[in-house]
């Protein structure tokens, strides 16, 4: 129950993101500066939560699918589960940290200069969700990196059959990375048609937040 609402929760914040970020993608091409950098950082945030969801979601579904083809009725799910998650988590990691950390100073600076709730709490959200997000990076990441290294590049303990494996989960990746890309995308271009940013703009207004791993 807990892991389909930490899905939940990351797929509504990517959304928020997606739509913080319309807002004022057009005019941060014209502004520039930390107004663009932080506008980027929120899409990239925003489409690293959507790939995370779907990586979840078809990992929770893949076992049920794969059996019924009759060509893999013996493939090795369990060990395509444990390279697709190893990969989809150092992936979605290395793009969350950085973004993450530009969105977090923001959030900071602007607490800074001015001291309101909403200001607190999103600042307060921010630095949880970025010192959770490195933590378990820090922890969790060599680990999963050497598993990943462990199945490209063998040694002693590469099975056969590891290429097919390979393959599938790629194909997984790429399956969500293109759904989270196509719909942080979505949700951002139709918020750009719709806001004139210019008309309401204060530069530090872009609310983003961080997603949890």
């Amino acid at each position: 129950m807990l892991f389909f609402l930490m899905l939940i929760l990351n797929f509504a914040i990517s959304w928020y993101n997606s739509i913080a970020v319309g807002r004022m993608w057009s005019e941060s091409k014209v502004i520039g500066g930390s107004f663009r950098t932080l506008t980027v950082a929120g899409y990239v945030m925003a489409v690293s939560g959507f790939t995370m969801v779907y990586g979840c979601l078809l990992l929770l579904i893949a076992p049920s699918i794969i059996p019924l083809i009759p060509s893999l009725a013996e493939f090795p799910v369990d060990d395509l589960l444990s390279l697709t998650s190893d990969m989809l988590y150092v992936l979605v990691a290395m793009f969350i940290i950085p973004s993450g950390f530009v969105i977090w100073y923001h959030s900071f600076v602007r607490f800074w200069r001015e001291k309101t709730l909403r200001n607190g709490l999103v600042a307060g959200w921010n630095t949880y969700a970025q010192i959770r997000n490195t933590v378990n990076a820090a922890k969790h990441m060599p680990g999963a990196l050497g598993r990943i290294a462990k199945v490209l590049f063998g040694g002693k303990g590469r099975k056969k059959g590891n290429a097919i494996i390979i393959i599938f989960a790629v194909f997984i990746l790429i399956l969500a990375i293109c759904g989270g890309w196509f719909t942080a995308s979505a949700i951002m271009k139709k918020a750009d048609r719709e806001h004139d940013g210019l008309a309401e703009l204060d530069p530090n207004a872009t609310g983003v937040e961080n997603n949890q791993q």
